[in-house]
């Protein structure tokens, strides 16, 4: 169920990932915020695609572990074990872009005085870079904690606790390889505790904090805003003015509709990740186990911002429409009126050559 369920949020996340890419790219849509959004989506699409062939591998062709009739081979573990260290640095830049994205919106809202200095297109990009390298580095600790092992080899075998008597013999076994702690990470716990605890608190629960405390701060720029309109409005000269800060909180809104999502699935990750950092019974018997919910949420979260933009921004949905459906919706009912009216039909050969060209163009 797991692996039907993943490919399918991945499918829908890649592709109106990019539907937000191509719309937020529009030269009337460029601003600090959307190339922070922009690079959010491709943060998301690098962090689905290689899951999908995870997922079916893992959960719809084979299953997990070294089972009856399942015989994971060498390059197979090789993809899973970079899949589980590229996933989780693309998802560390998505989860920090996230911070630089409440931490744009906040200056423009509660400190614009500053604003059109510190909010610039060059400050975006050089925050995308930098959250892009910090990512990188951060995540190379996790390259020493695993290794791919036979499982049924004999040193796999002892290490998980066989004793030397009951090792199979040489023609009794099948070669079977999985993703084990290395050889470093057996001999240095304190080390994968340190690794387990950055991973927690940096990856995941300091910028949950950060992200609570900015939406925080933007939820009271916002009522404070909307006391402000209520006095405008009692001017009609100011009515445009009113216009004009409309958009301005739904886009507000909207950014603190995006970082929540973050906070709420985020933080139960970050404070078990924490925990089995000093408790490995933890680890086993909880952490892991969740493994594959944890998963889940994580791909939504990566693929529901479309639906928020598309919810919660005028501009996206009427950017959106002009894009995908000013353009396509009115040929398409002019070929359905067309066949409703016999034209394509009757024509024998010339008008259905002429209707079937089109739909081929589309």
């Amino acid at each position: 169920m797991h692996g039907y369920l993943a490919v399918a949020v991945c499918l829908f996340g890649i592709i109106s990932n990019l539907l937000n890419i191509v719309v937020l790219t529009r030269k009337h849509m460029r601003s600090p915020t959307n190339f922070i959004l922009t690079a959010l989506a491709i943060a998301d699409i690098l962090t689905m695609s290689p899951y999908v062939v995870m997922a079916t591998y893992f959960y719809i062709i084979y299953r997990p572990l070294c089972e009856e009739g399942d015989r994971h081979t060498k390059p197979w573990m090789y993809f899973i074990l970079f899949h589980n260290l590229y996933i989780v640095t693309c998802h560390m830049m998505a989860m920090w872009l996230t911070v630089s994205l409440a931490v744009f919106r906040y200056i423009f809202v509660c400190r614009h005085q500053v604003a059109s200095t510190m909010c610039t297109m060059q400050r975006a990009r050089l925050t995308v870079v930098i959250v892009v390298i910090g990512s990188i580095v951060s995540c190379i600790p996790n390259c020493f904690i695993y290794k791919v092992r036979d499982a049924n080899s004999n040193d796999t075998l002892l290490l998980m606790g066989v004793q030397p008597e009951n090792l199979p013999g040489p023609g009794e076994r099948d070669s079977c390889y999985y993703v084990y702690p290395s050889d470093f990470a057996i001999g240095h716990p304190e080390y994968v505790t340190f690794v387990r605890w950055l991973y927690g608190v940096v990856i995941k629960i300091l910028p949950c904090i950060v992200l609570a405390y900015l939406s925080m701060l933007l939820i009271i720029a916002m009522q404070r805003a909307k006391k402000r309109r209520a006095r405008l409005l009692n001017n009609i000269s100011r009515v445009i003015d009113h216009d004009s800060s409309s958009e301005h909180n739904r886009t507000t809104k909207m950014l603190v509709a995006v970082v929540l999502c973050f906070v709420i699935t985020e933080l139960p990750q970050g404070v078990t990740a924490w925990i089995s950092a000093v408790d490995e019974d933890f680890f086993e018997k909880v952490y892991v186990q969740l493994g594959d919910f944890m998963d889940i949420l994580v791909l939504i979260n990566s693929a529901v911002n479309f639906i928020l933009y598309c919810i919660m921004s005028q501009q996206f949905r009427d950017t959106f429409k002009s894009l995908f459906v000013a353009k396509h919706l009115p040929s398409f009912l002019q070929r359905v009126k067309h066949h409703s009216n016999g034209g394509g039909a009757s024509a024998a050969g010339g008008d259905y050559s002429m209707v079937h060209t089109e739909t081929t163009h589309v």
